[in-house]
């Protein structure tokens, strides 16, 4: 999964991802995981909603992104599911599936199940740098950590 993806349709992925975690989209390829992340997103939308889930891609970054995710995306009753799957991927490194009524309405995939995407998957989470924490157990804070005042708290597009 390290190969660089240079294609629209990966383009589109990054730009969406980053109006939905806030991150940008260098920040969101510094996790190394961007591969792997697109790859799942392919293994579990069928062509023709993946297609439709990047199509709006084009219009962010050109007016309020926050309306465009509220309308285009968490209103709406396909994309809505997928918006917040892949916002809780970016976050945790892990693939939360989509629900029954969802994949009753527009198909279901073997790969749309729970999963930890990789080890890196779990380092990467931006939930570690949005809550100013480090992975226990994977990442260290380094010596001495203690005796620093903690982190401040990130704002969003910061």
């Amino acid at each position: 999964m390290s190969q660089h993806d240079n294609s629209p349709a990966h383009q589109a992925f990054l730009t969406v991802s980053a109006a939905l975690t806030g991150y940008n989209s260098a920040e969101l390829q510094g996790t190394g995981c961007t591969g792997e992340y697109w790859h799942q997103f392919r293994q579990v939308l069928p062509e023709e909603i993946l297609n439709r889930f990047l199509s709006h891609a084009q219009s962010l970054g050109q007016g309020d992104d926050d309306q465009i995710i509220r309308q285009t995306y968490l209103s709406d009753r396909c994309l809505g599911p997928i918006a917040r799957s892949l916002i809780q991927l970016w976050y945790t490194g892990q693939w939360v599936p989509l629900s029954q009524e969802w994949r009753e309405s527009y198909g279901a995939s073997r790969f749309d199940v729970v999963k930890i995407i990789s080890t890196r998957s779990y380092k990467e989470g931006l939930v570690w740098d949005a809550i100013g924490a480090h992975p226990m157990g994977a990442k260290q804070q380094g010596f001495g950590a203690w005796a620093l005042e903690p982190p401040r708290k990130r704002e969003a597009g910061q």
